[in-house]
């Protein structure tokens, strides 16, 4: 699904880091500096910081000829960024990173507007579209809606929060909604809240659990998870544990909901929440080596981590790219000669 000449361009050296989709024609993937190929930084003795590698969005439209199909971004002192679709008041693709930095991309916007890192009491840690508009969660029980262009309304200013107490064991990891005034916002060890459009009531949940990830359902319940895995289901007060077969060593790091089920995955495999059950999703092996973030919106599922990325949709699978097949194709046609170089100079330049 990309050539080697965009590849080369446009992915060589980084890595994805998340992924959203915006509609059934467009989607988007977040990537940064893969610092671990670089030569000469361990020369320097150190690694660069977070906000010192390049990050990059990219663009991938489906239905374009195919040397139209693929477009980016180059981001610089920006932290970790996670990607969501905001559709009100118009559609556009939306990055944040940890310290609350926002840029936006599509409707006739590309730009980086004004931080939200004041109002997050921690940092930004998951967008979700409920509704059609985009709501942030941040750790330290914060939750809020981008309105538009440098307006947002939070909604948790009532919420309690102890950053010297309460700083590792609560806090707004992940949040997902039903609807505006049906929505779950949960991290920290057990620490889940609901609100019913005009007031927040903490959630009496049946564990510690450290959470990760929430998902709303199109089955009308709520499914939370955490350390390992650990998945539990309900909605109110009222909550089960998710049945496993597998030895999960990481935390999902997204799940979502697709056709009939529930979706998750983390860096090391891709698995199905099926009769209450938590199993491995039968997909083919390029899907499986995509293994990382998903995104799933207007019919499709995205896929996309540190070997590469793919999408379903009407039941077909598609693969955009191997991460280590396009670095052989491109050694092949001598668009790279196997080593990567820092650009150290850069660096320098932006940190003085």
């Amino acid at each position: 699904m990309i050539s080697t000449a965009d590849f080369s361009k446009r992915l060589l050296g980084y890595r994805l880091s998340d992924c959203t989709v915006r509609n059934k024609e467009i989607v988007y993937l977040i990537a940064s500096e893969d610092c671990t190929q670089w030569t000469d930084w361990k020369e320097e003795g150190s690694y660069p910081s977070e906000e010192s590698l390049y990050k990059r969005v990219l663009v991938f439209i489906k239905t374009e000829e195919p040397s139209r199909q693929w477009g980016h971004v180059r981001l610089r002192g920006f932290s970790r960024l996670t990607g969501g679709v905001s559709v009100v008041p118009k559609e556009q693709f939306i990055a944040g990173s940890l310290t609350g930095q926002i840029y936006v991309l599509g409707g006739g916007d590309d730009e980086i507007q004004a931080d939200i890192r004041n109002d997050l009491r921690g940092i930004l840690a998951r967008f979700k579209t409920i509704e059609g508009q985009l709501y942030v969660a941040g750790s330290g029980r914060v939750a809020g809606i981008r309105k538009g262009k440098n307006q947002w309304d939070w909604l948790t200013k009532d919420v309690p929060f102890d950053m010297d107490s309460e700083a590792l064991t609560a806090g707004f990891d992940a949040l997902d909604g039903f609807a505006s005034n049906d929505i779950y916002a949960a991290g920290g060890k057990g620490d889940v809240w609901h609100f019913n459009g005009q007031q927040w009531r903490r959630i009496d949940f049946p564990s510690n659990l450290t959470i990760e990830t929430i998902c709303c359902g199109d089955d009308g319940r709520v499914y939370i998870s955490g350390y390992e895995g650990h998945t539990f289901v309900g909605r109110g007060d009222t909550w089960k544990k998710i049945r496993t077969r597998e030895d999960i060593s990481l935390a999902f790091q997204d799940m979502v909901w697709y056709e009939d089920r529930v979706w998750c995955a983390n860096d090391y495999g891709v698995w199905w929440i099926v009769g209450d059950q938590l199993m491995k999703a039968d997909i083919p092996a390029f899907a499986r080596i995509s293994a990382g973030h998903l995104s799933a919106r207007d019919g499709v599922l995205l896929l996309a981590g540190f070997y590469g990325a793919a999408y379903l949709e009407n039941g077909q699978w598609h693969q955009i790219f191997s991460y280590g097949e396009m670095v052989d194709r491109c050694k092949a046609e001598g668009l790279y000669d196997g080593v990567l170089q820092a650009r150290w100079h850069e660096f320098k330049d932006w940190t003085n």
